[in-house]
């Protein structure tokens, strides 16, 4: 559980880097926005699904998650299978388990990246560029001038360091979620009345 607590720690940061960052450019997702999280590339690591994973355990909702992320692969549909899309609002939607989120899904369009010069260089989402121009301005002044921003190749090695075997390999969301809830059954094959044991 320890590591899990690692990562979780990790998170505490960047969110309490990102909402400086916030509060310094102004800079905030369009209410209701998660198109992001409706697009087939999100990928995340098991090592940072990991909290996640624990959590869908403690609601006992780990067989309703497993067989979702099954459906979804049988129509071959990448989407994140705790993506509650709304239907009638194309990109007005929900993330099921928002406080667990992966990596990705709490930096994208709040971080900075290295170019190969080694340069950080602010990464903004598109929604955000379009709807937010000035904001998205004055968090590059910002960075020009010494802010601080997360960035996505720190923030990665600082987690994937942590575990190595689970922390480098990025796979598709739902099959990282999936590993995740099977790494975490086999380190307690007996069942899971140790949940008490740890608080839950």
């Amino acid at each position: 559980m320890n590591m899990i607590n690692q990562v979780s720690r990790v998170y505490k940061d960047l969110d309490n880097s990102i909402a400086r960052f916030q509060d310094v450019t102004g800079m905030h997702c369009p209410s209701g926005c998660a198109v992001c999280c409706g697009d087939w590339w999100v990928e995340a690591t098991v090592l940072e699904v990991l909290p996640l994973g624990m959590e869908i355990y403690r609601q006992g909702q780990e067989q309703a998650v497993f067989s979702a992320i099954q459906e979804k692969g049988d129509h071959e549909d990448t989407t994140c299978v705790l993506y509650i899309a709304d239907p009638l609002l194309r990109g007005k939607s929900a993330c099921g388990y928002y406080p667990w989120r992966p990596l990705l899904c709490r930096l994208f369009g709040f971080a900075g990246r290295r170019n190969k010069l080694g340069r950080i260089e602010f990464s903004a989402c598109r929604i955000i560029k379009g709807q937010y121009p000035g904001d998205v301005q004055r968090a590059e002044m910002g960075l020009a001038a010494g802010l601080k921003v997360p960035v996505y190749q720190d923030a990665f090695m600082r987690i994937a360091s942590l575990d190595p075997g689970m922390g480098y390999r990025r796979l598709p969301i739902n099959q990282a979620i999936k590993g995740a809830l099977e790494y975490l059954y086999w380190m307690h094959p007996g069942g899971w009345g140790w949940k008490k044991a740890v608080g839950f």
